[in-house]
């Protein structure tokens, strides 16, 4: 892989990641009063680029209507994921 693709495959996974923690309210292994639910593993998805097709894992959740913002549902081109890098460096999103 090489480095720019890599570096939206970790950018995007982990900005996932931290949004599925948000929607269910709990981290990795934590269990609290306010969960609403559970995490479900990833499903893999792959998205056509410039650079070539990028797998990312999309967060799954057991019971709900979670979906993250990143990758546009039904979406596999790069359009949706320039939209919403731009957006996420707008309101300067983290990764912890």
């Amino acid at each position: 892989m090489e480095a720019v693709p890599e570096l939206m495959w970790i950018l995007i996974n982990n900005v996932m990641h931290v949004e599925r923690s948000k929607y269910l309210q709990d981290d990795d292994y934590e269990r609290t009063e306010e969960q609403i639910g559970h995490s479900n593993g990833y499903k893999p998805k792959t998205v056509r680029t410039r650079m070539g097709e990028i797998a990312f894992s999309i967060p799954l959740v057991r019971k709900g209507g979670f979906y993250p913002a990143a990758p546009e549902k039904g979406l596999r081109s790069e359009r949706a994921f320039v939209t919403e890098l731009a957006e996420m460096y707008v309101q300067g999103v983290s990764t912890r």
